[in-house]
């Protein structure tokens, strides 16, 4: 699960950090930090090339830009994404209401010790809606465990599946990345309109092929790999 911080008080921008860092590392669960920053330019620069599933704010950013602005600009590209706001001004979470953010929860960070106790309980309960994504039809997302970690996978990135040397092993191919983890292909065949057993050791995803020989039954991806068919499941195919 990636986490983004910001915060304006470093001090406090690094209790929480340290605070997720060190929870994750005792549960070895894969939660991750992938930006703590004091300036909420970087998290929309974050945004235009990636996104995070959950989200820690400070409300007051001593910048022209206040945490709920940013949270309005985050549900704008991601929906699902949990999203928590931490403040001194209680007073203000009225605000998250009337911006329609679904904040997960908003903490008072007038106590050290309550904000840690406070941060960890989100933590769980954000952690515990991420396994969740995967069980959930209408998100579109593949879950799959690899080394002890769990993984959310956009169906639309996934671009075929093939069947590991290794054995009860898929590899799971993606734009720029092959994921190895415990499964069967069978296991995967009808996960999804767009996924195609094209032969007994592939599932091509049919929106990212670039073009087939039907001749030699190769397959060409979008992003220049390559997957097979067998000469009788090439005819549903190209059907």
């Amino acid at each position: 699960m990636d986490i983004v911080i910001c915060e304006d008080d470093l001090v406090q921008l690094e209790r929480v950090k340290k605070t997720i860092e060190n929870y994750a590392m005792m549960e070895d669960n894969g939660m991750e930090v992938v930006l703590a920053t004091n300036n909420p330019d970087d998290v929309l620069s974050f945004l235009k090339s990636g996104k995070a599933d959950c989200y820690f704010l400070d409300i007051d950013l001593n910048h022209e830009m206040t945490g709920i602005a940013l949270g309005s600009q985050i549900r704008e590209t991601d929906p699902i994404a949990s999203m928590v706001f931490i403040t001194t001004h209680a007073e203000m979470s009225y605000l998250t209401f009337i911006y329609k953010l679904a904040a997960l929860d908003f903490i008072i960070k007038d106590n050290p010790d309550i904000l840690k106790e406070k941060l960890l309980s989100t933590l769980k309960e954000a952690h515990r809606r991420y396994l969740k994504i995967g069980e959930q039809d209408t998100i579109q997302k593949l879950q799959i465990k690899t080394n002890g970690r769990i993984q959310n996978i956009d169906f639309q990135n996934i671009y075929f599946f093939e069947a590991s040397p290794d054995s009860h092993k898929i590899i799971l191919h993606l734009e720029n990345e092959h994921i190895e983890f415990y499964g069967r292909l069978k296991n995967y065949e009808d996960l999804h309109s767009d996924f195609y057993r094209c032969h007994k050791s592939f599932i091509v995803n049919k929106s990212k092929i670039q073009n087939i020989d039907s001749k030699e039954r190769v397959i060409f991806l979008d992003n220049g790999e390559v997957c097979y068919a067998s000469a009788r499941l090439i005819k549903g195919l190209l059907k």
